[in-house]
């Protein structure tokens, strides 16, 4: 998240994927740093057991998401 804010304010457009399981945290963290708008995505908690191709049609699956956010669409 804090990246993420920090890539964006600076003037990078910035996609930020998180597991929901912590979606509290990242909208607390958002709110800190003054970017409560600020676009996160989210995805199903948890990731670590997954295998890479799991992880790549998780990818893909957010791929849509990820490219909205970019453009601002």
């Amino acid at each position: 998240m804090h990246d993420g804010i920090h890539v964006e304010q600076a003037g990078l457009p910035s996609a930020t994927i998180c597991t929901d399981r912590f979606i509290p945290t990242a909208r607390g963290m958002a709110q800190m740093w003054g970017a409560a708008d600020y676009p996160t995505i989210f995805t199903e908690h948890p990731i670590e057991n997954l295998t890479r191709e799991q992880l790549r049609q998780r990818a893909e699956g957010l791929a849509a998401e990820v490219v909205a956010v970019l453009t601002g669409s």
